[in-house]
């Protein structure tokens, strides 16, 4: 087969090497594991339904070794489609904003105008304001001229005032410059945050598919084998995935979690997050 006649998604694969082989969906989802659901969604390159890639890409080479296909050149395959959805998903974005661009453009030119003609008002209205300013101006002088007089006269009856009501004045002033004594008792606060380090550590009696990752980046992606055992530490939250999670054991912070409450019985995977939170609402930040 030629480069160009190689065929750009799994699902192709799959699906005619299940013809030619006459086999049915019913049969195969007994001999792999692996749900009817599942298979189907497989020769449609429905991925979404399933646990993760890591158990997309086990599925894919589980059933490709059962039509007698070459693994890889099916890994091959879904690593090139889901290459080609990245580029067609951009691609999307782009003419999106375009669209939104026509869309707003109509507003902007309105802006544009009216703020135009608002700059054009502004210039070519007459200075009246000036105007006003001077008048403020010339009746400000005498008004100042007229409160200088009263303060001066007011500081003259101050001061023939009375020996008892001066005491009592500078009495008034020397209480009204003390400092509350309450101030001198308020005390500042200073909080410190801390980073809490939590631990996950799994132990396996088979082997399993595991994939652990958190807000940042995939800290473990690998096909764990048994007699081994995985420890990790971080702030988390962890997003745990676990093929055949019954032949694992998970400790969160030396705290042994049930992983049965978690664990689909159709697949066997385990999809939990810890401390707290929900596989689907699970989102890495970019």
């Amino acid at each position: 087969m030629s480069e160009d006649e190689k065929p750009s998604n799994p699902g192709h694969l799959l699906r005619e090497a299940r013809r030619k082989k006459r086999r049915k969906y019913k049969k195969l989802a007994s001999e792999l594991s692996i749900s009817e659901q599942y298979l189907e969604a497989l020769e449609e390159n429905n991925f979404s339904i399933m646990a993760g890639p890591t158990y997309v890409k086990g599925y894919l080479r589980a059933y490709s070794k059962k039509l007698d296909l070459d693994p890889e050149l099916v890994l091959e395959a879904y690593e090139r489609y889901l290459k080609d959805q990245r580029k067609k998903e951009k691609k999307a974005e782009k003419k999106e904003k375009k669209v939104e661009r026509k869309r707003y453009f109509p507003l902007l030119y309105i802006v544009v105008v009216i703020l135009i003609i608002v700059f054009m008002l502004l210039i070519l209205l007459p200075d009246n304001n000036a105007e006003i300013q001077k008048d403020n101006e010339s009746n400000f002088v005498p008004m100042m001229e007229k409160g200088i007089t009263e303060e001066n006269s007011f500081n003259l009856t101050s001061e023939s005032a009375s020996p008892e009501k001066l005491a009592f004045r500078e009495n008034t002033e020397i209480i009204e410059k003390e400092p509350s004594g309450f101030i001198e008792d308020v005390s500042t606060v200073r909080t410190e945050k801390t980073n809490d380090i939590n631990t996950i550590r799994l132990n396996f009696s088979g082997t399993c598919w595991i994939e652990i990752m958190d807000r940042k980046t995939v800290l473990e992606y690998k096909l764990a084998k048994a007699g081994t055992s995985i420890y990790l530490e971080g702030e988390g939250p962890f997003k745990i995935i676990i093929g055949h999670s019954k032949r694992a054991e998970l400790f969160y912070n030396d705290t042994q979690i049930n992983l049965a409450t978690t664990t689909n019985d159709k697949t066997n995977v385990s999809c939990l997050v810890l401390p707290k939170g929900k596989c689907d609402e699970f989102a890495q930040s970019n």
